[in-house]
């Protein structure tokens, strides 16, 4: 029965992690989709700071940060959910407390960076090569 039980959870294991990469590669592309269309709308400001001398390693880092902030929302959202449905099961079950995964979150938030970064740097890029005179002229 614990080996049936062990082969069980290995193959739920399996369909998490799997469920769980889909839907980051969904929401990564989600995010570049954002940031592309941010640039696209803010490209006129981008010609300002260029023209006041902004350089583009700042712009840059402008967008990348953009990008992470808004993936750490997405994953403080998801623990704050993720805890509180935990505890709302410990409650119905009965059985016990519900452990808080404090290592699994840190890993989490960090992935969260990693999509961030990834997601963000071809916008960022995008934004910091525009030319600043054909910015201002944007309308």
């Amino acid at each position: 029965v614990a080996e049936s039980l062990e082969e069980v959870a290995g193959y739920l294991r399996i369909g998490g992690f799997g469920i769980g990469f889909i839907t980051l590669l969904g929401a990564s592309i989600g995010l570049m989709n954002i940031m592309l269309v941010s640039v696209t709308e803010r490209t006129r400001e981008i010609g300002i700071r260029k023209a006041l001398g902004a350089t583009p390693l700042r712009i840059r880092q402008q967008f990348l940060f953009e990008a992470i902030m808004i993936c750490i929302l997405g994953g403080a959202m998801g623990v704050v959910l993720g805890i509180s449905i935990g505890n709302i099961i410990a409650l119905v079950i009965g059985v016990g407390g519900f452990l808080i995964p404090w290592l699994w979150m840190i890993i989490a938030f960090g992935i969260c960076i990693l999509v961030g970064l990834m997601s963000g740097y071809f916008p960022a890029y995008k934004a910091s090569k525009l030319d600043p005179i054909e910015s201002l002229r944007y309308e």
